[in-house]
């Protein structure tokens, strides 16, 4: 698999996978040369059990009746804890020169494009899926809702994008936010989670935030907030000055003295750590007393999106520091207005060759466990362990070692060749054997 490769167009995987005896048996077996866990070591000629799509035994013991994929590695479903499906028919990210300029593309985009958010986010899917993604944290905005994951093979945490500086629509979108989360008293272990994301300081008034955590904690929902992701936003939050207040103030959104001079990210945080789980996207300018209190908080987790960060040029991400102080690090895309495509196993090829000394399971971990316990649903998926729902995706390295279940893993020649869901292959995902 390369960089920037478009799945969009692959072709569909029909049926499950040679050798399986149904689409979806209530028992079955899964077979590679290694099984990588992610609790627990690898286990080389690894077999899982499968019955009515939950895990319930891993062992080397051979099984006539399983589905076995050679030379492949078996790891957990990939989670990609943070995308924007809206701008998936995007050919490729937004062209700009700052964040600032950045973001007015974005307006424009939205208020000029073809496509509806809803065959936007389809696109998204299929592409997701294609990748070997399995669950997606999406931010989801007006014009579709948690109806459009019913037909997908993906697990979903559906956020709510909440927007609002100016105070008189704060009720509006606190209706909103109550609204979005009502289906998740019906949605079931297999359906959407859904939570709550006010978009981010330069976007969500103060006192919307203040009652969005609540609500999120009174509903024991999920929150995911953009901070600390630039400079700007900083000085925003300082001294409310600098290229985000012209921007807004050029905009007609601006409104003096709605955040308070001095304002940091840590009065977010404080905020946040009320939410059940808490994550923080980006997070690329976190100061030590910022990721001191981050280690403190198990509930909050930072989602690093790799590709991401390298398109907007900003300085080196603190992702190692805030795993060595002991906070959970996800991983996740973003979009495709910064991103040239929606693979979240691109993101940890990328990672690897930036980071070769760097353990490769810890970075599946990002993309995997921590995602899971990022987005609440680490009872769930992100470890293939028994009792869990059986979320894997399959990945023939690029290369082999007896010794090393890791060899050729993370290179960019690795490629994904299955992905599961629940034990139900995901029809999307390219079978290339």
């Amino acid at each position: 698999m390369t960089h920037g490769s478009d799945w969009r167009h692959s072709d569909r995987m029909h049926g499950p996978p040679p050798n399986s005896a149904a689409h979806n048996p209530s028992r079955q077996s899964i077979a590679g040369r290694w099984v990588i866990p992610v609790e627990g070591s690898p286990i080389e000629h690894g077999i899982i059990e499968i019955e009515n799509g939950r895990i319930v035994a891993l062992h080397q013991n051979p099984a006539e009746d399983a589905v076995s994929f050679g030379d492949a590695v078996i790891v957990p479903g990939l989670i990609n804890a943070h995308t924007h499906l809206e701008f998936s028919s995007l050919e490729q990210p937004l062209a700009a020169d700052s964040f600032a300029a950045w973001i007015r593309a974005v307006v424009a985009h939205r208020r000029t494009r073809s496509i509806s958010n809803a065959a936007a986010a389809k696109i998204g899917l299929h592409e997701s899926a294609a990748s070997g993604t399995v669950t997606v944290g999406e931010i989801a905005t007006k014009g579709w809702s948690g109806e459009l994951f019913a037909d997908t093979d993906l697990r979903a945490v559906i956020f709510r994008e909440l927007l609002a500086l100016h105070p008189d629509r704060i009720p509006g979108q606190l209706s909103i936010a109550s609204e979005h989360l009502e289906p998740a008293q019906e949605s079931g272990e297999s359906g959407p989670v859904f939570g709550l994301s006010p978009h981010a300081p330069y976007s969500v008034h103060p006192e919307l935030f203040r009652e969005v955590c609540g609500l999120a904690a009174a509903r024991s929902a999920p929150i995911a907030f953009h901070l600390a992701e630039t400079r700007e936003e900083l000085q925003l939050l300082d001294s409310s000055t600098g290229p985000l207040v012209d921007l807004f103030r050029e905009m007609g959104f601006w409104i003096d003295g709605q955040i308070e001079a001095g304002t940091r990210p840590l009065d977010y945080l404080q905020e946040m750590a009320r939410a059940p789980q808490g994550i923080v996207i980006h997070g690329n300018y976190l100061s030590d007393s910022e990721i001191e209190f981050l280690a403190e908080h198990s509930n909050l987790t930072v989602v690093y999106c790799p590709r991401t960060h390298h398109f907007f040029r900003h300085a080196p991400h603190p992702w190692l520091k805030l795993h060595e102080r002991g906070v959970r690090v996800a991983l996740g895309t973003d979009s495709r207005a910064s991103n040239p495509d929606l693979s979240l196993w691109n993101e940890i090829v990328f990672l690897h060759e930036r980071f070769p000394d760097v353990a490769p399971a810890l970075l599946l971990q990002m993309a995997t466990r921590n995602g899971a316990g990022g987005l609440g649903i680490a009872e769930e998926t992100g470890s293939i362990v028994p009792g869990k729902a059986a979320d894997l995706t399959v990945i023939q390295p690029a290369h082999r070692d007896d010794r090393d279940a890791f060899a050729g893993l993370l290179s960019s020649g690795s490629r994904v060749v299955a992905a599961m869901r629940g034990g139900k292959w995901i029809q999307s995902a390219r079978l290339r054997r």
